[in-house]
């Protein structure tokens, strides 16, 4: 459950690596694009269960740039097959999802570009 609403949003990167040295991100810029990634946050279930991320996961991370001028940032790491753990800004602990927020990498049509490991959500 987001702190925010959609309409707060201007926009969204999404980051997407393995080794952060080589992370790639995507902005995300149009309303409805915006709006699906808000969608996906709002009815996410959240559990706290004790789950290791497996060895060389994927991690997926999510920037929204609010109108205010704040972010919030969200990192997703798989644990297995469309499950993993999830970190928000204004929580220290991972919790668990069964929700596959990795394939939002792939569901988006924007050019990938590099980014660098400074960029990379909650990781700095």
């Amino acid at each position: 459950q987001l702190p925010f609403e959609a309409s707060e949003i201007a926009s969204v990167e999404i980051f997407h690596f393995i080794d952060p040295t080589d992370a790639e991100k995507k902005v995300i810029t149009r309303q409805d694009d915006i709006n699906d990634v808000f969608s996906v946050f709002q009815g996410l279930s959240l559990k706290e269960q004790k789950a290791e991320p497996a060895a060389g996961a994927a991690c997926t991370g999510f920037r929204f740039f609010l109108s205010d001028g704040t972010t919030y940032e969200i990192l997703y790491w798989s644990v297995a097959v469309k499950s993993g753990r999830i970190c928000t800004s204004e929580t220290e602990e991972s919790l668990f999802t069964s929700a596959d927020i990795e394939a939002n990498w792939n569901q988006y049509d924007y050019e990938a570009v590099p980014a660098a490991e400074s960029e990379l959500p909650l990781l700095s």
